[in-house]
């Protein structure tokens, strides 16, 4: 690593304890808070988002378009949002309170769903949600990686990511606990309740997050923004790579409502047997989400890490393959133990190659320009699948997914090769 300026020693992660051996004695106490703060933060608004379509499609009469609509407007939400939060926010020195907003806003909005009785105000209050999350997921991401030695990213990202998806499972049992009691009736009562976990992950950000390396205002951190040309060549083309791929990439809430659609017939037409067995679906989603995510950091720290992001890609399309037909149970578990193992990789992988190729100083806009790039990719395909699905059919709509994604592994292979890693260190080009 190259010699330290006052300036960068600030953003430099602090060397690790003596005697550090073990893969739990590498991490930071801020990034043990971060990942607390996620699980009770995915814990809230898990308990909303794997009943959010079916509360449309039978309490609001939305169609599968409405649907696919509705979380690609938050998701370009979160992504607008987000570049803004990379650019400005996450390295500057009250980025935590910042990040804190964040986390209220998505409790709070996802709360108010309690009161919608019409589809639209489901999207302004969905929107509203992920433009809190967008306004801190760069921070969050940027604390971890500042407060983290380079060799140890994936490590530090899968453990942040791993209790992210614990709250996860969580909110889905909670969920589905409410729903076998309370039957279609609970969705409010659920879109309510959300707002505890939410608050909880508020309080946890504020008072154990010590962030001692956020940074005063100066060099990068006081520009309006960081632009395209900033950024490294295989950066750029990883981003192309990543907006073919999100052209295809749909919200797993459509997978849900596609699955759920596949098992009303064999649950006798009962509309809550048939969304407790989706939800317990999505459940084991999240639980073998949680189980790879850990393993899917160590494996990026001890690889170039791309490759684990094109492994990711292919596997969607195995996942979209799977929900082409009108298949049953089994389809639908083998559909969503892919998508588990999917984003398990995806997530982890991506966070530990981008903060490992970043210096310090851009890995706070590079995750901003990756969640936009994301988000607007995402809105065009949960447009496009969903559009296909209600207009045309389900299997051209999936089908269509699974050549986008294979396109979108295929641009990453020039990257898939080992290389030094890029010391997080100011000024290094």
């Amino acid at each position: 690593m190259g010699e330290q300026t006052p300036e960068n020693a600030l953003t430099a992660p602090p060397p690790p304890p003596f005697g550090d051996t073990g893969p739990a004695r590498r991490i930071q106490p801020d990034v043990w808070a971060i990942s607390v703060t996620s699980l009770f933060s995915d814990w809230s608004y898990e308990m909303v988002l794997p009943i959010l379509p079916f509360f449309l499609i039978f309490s609001l009469a939305a169609t599968p378009f409405l649907v696919g609509m509705i979380d690609g407007a938050a998701q370009f939400a979160q992504s607008s949002i987000q570049t803004v939060a990379g650019s400005r926010w996450a390295n500057g020195p009250n980025r935590k309170v910042q990040g804190a907003y964040g986390y209220l806003i998505t409790a709070i909005a996802h709360g108010l769903l309690a009161i919608s009785v019409v589809w639209p105000e489901v999207l302004v209050f969905r929107v509203a949600a992920w433009l809190g999350r967008g306004s801190r997921q760069p921070i969050k991401k940027a604390i971890v990686a500042n407060a983290t030695s380079p060799e140890n990213q994936g490590i530090a990202f899968g453990l942040e990511q791993a209790l992210d998806s614990a709250g996860a499972v969580l909110g889905t049992v909670t969920a589905v606990v409410l729903l076998i009691v309370g039957g279609l009736g609970a969705f409010r009562t659920i879109f309510a309740l959300c707002m505890i976990p939410g608050f909880v992950a508020v309080a946890v950000l504020l008072v154990f997050v010590k962030d001692r390396s956020s940074r005063k205002p100066s060099g990068l951190s006081r520009r309006p923004s960081v632009r395209w040309k900033d950024f490294p060549p295989t950066f750029r083309l990883f981003l192309v790579a990543e907006v073919v791929f999100g052209l295809g990439y749909f919200s797993i809430l459509l997978a849900l409502l596609r699955v759920g659609e596949n098992l009303l017939p064999s649950s006798g037409g009962s509309k809550v047997a048939a969304v407790v067995t989706a939800l317990f679906l999505y459940l084991l989603y999240n639980l073998i989400f949680t189980g790879m995510s850990y393993p899917a950091g160590r494996w990026a720290d001890r690889s170039p890490g791309i490759g684990l992001v094109a492994i990711s890609f292919g596997l969607f399309a195995v996942v979209d393959l799977l929900l082409i037909g009108n298949g049953g149970l089994l389809a639908g578990v083998l559909a969503f133990t892919a998508a588990g193992i999917q984003v398990g990789l995806q997530g982890v992988a991506e966070s530990a190659w981008v903060a490992r190729k970043m210096p310090a100083e851009l890995a706070g806009p590079a995750f901003g320009w990756l969640g936009m790039v994301q988000g607007l990719a995402i809105l065009v395909g949960s447009l496009l699948v969903g559009g296909l699905w209600t207009y045309v059919s389900a299997p051209l709509a999936f089908g269509v997914s699974a050549v986008l994604s294979v396109a979108g592994a295929a641009l990453l292979l020039p990257l898939v090769r080992p290389s030094g890693r890029r010391p997080a260190v100011a000024g290094v080009p």
